[in-house]
């Protein structure tokens, strides 16, 4: 089923008299780069900004078309409602999705291995004034350690397979995760082949890997044999149904 939910654009604040533009403006010169763009009612708008230039994570309205391709099926999924479900964002960066999220209800946790994305994830919760996400900085590989909190109903693994080194046990460990959905988007390696590509990349880019290492891309048939491999109740993948998607 799918719903009709647009994404949260442009961005609620809490007054001026609270926290001023110049205050605002200042928190993000603090940060060289930034992952994704923001926009905020009453006419602040930040872009994105990385090492290299040129990459689709520099148009602002790339996590906009991407919310529009899937979460209306998310959404959709649990009968149309977020609110007061617990979401877990995997590898949350300035915490764009996470934001979402919580916008919509949901109680989330978004977690990322780099502090200074967390400070900035951190920044935008306090503009737009909202108590129902919490950012941490911790390792994909060390997540478990949130299972002290409980298992969540939703585990967002959104660009972050292609980026790590063994897909098979980031998956494996995503499940470990969730309660009931995973929703993952991903880069793939364009092949029929089920085949996982090796490559080498360096942290060049707050979008990259964190240090210097083999990182694996899977073909799309390789994702379909390793949801079987680990006993995925059911999996499928999104329809594109726009012609305005990344």
């Amino acid at each position: 089923m799918k719903a009709s939910i647009d994404p949260i654009w442009f961005l609620s604040r809490i007054s001026k008299e609270e926290l001023s533009d110049e205050q605002i403006i200042a928190g993000f010169l603090k940060f060289e780069f930034w992952h994704n763009s923001f926009q905020f009612e009453g006419g602040l708008s930040f872009s994105a900004h990385h090492k290299k230039a040129g990459h689709l994570a520099d148009d602002p309205k790339r996590p906009l078309q991407r919310s529009g391709h899937f979460v209306p099926y998310l959404v959709g999924s649990i009968n149309g409602d977020l609110k007061d479900k617990r979401i877990l964002d995997i590898g949350c960066s300035s915490g764009f999705w996470s934001i979402q999220f919580a916008l919509l209800g949901a109680d989330v946790i978004g977690f990322d291995s780099r502090p200074e994305l967390i400070s900035q994830a951190n920044l935008i919760k306090s503009i737009v004034c909202i108590n129902n996400v919490d950012f941490k900085v911790l390792d994909f590989w060390d997540m478990s350690q949130i299972l002290l909190e409980g298992t969540f109903d939703i585990v967002l693994n959104l660009g972050i397979l292609s980026i790590l080194p063994k897909p098979i046990l980031a998956l494996e460990l995503t499940k470990l995760m969730a309660r009931e959905i995973i929703l993952s988007d991903t880069r793939v390696y364009p092949t029929y082949d089920t085949l996982i590509k090796l490559r080498w990349e360096d942290p060049f880019d707050i979008r990259t890997i964190n240090e210097s290492s083999i990182v694996a891309l899977p073909s799309k048939s390789s994702i379909e044999l390793i949801c079987k491999h680990l006993n995925f109740c059911d999996w499928f993948e999104i329809p594109i149904h726009t012609q305005y998607i990344p």
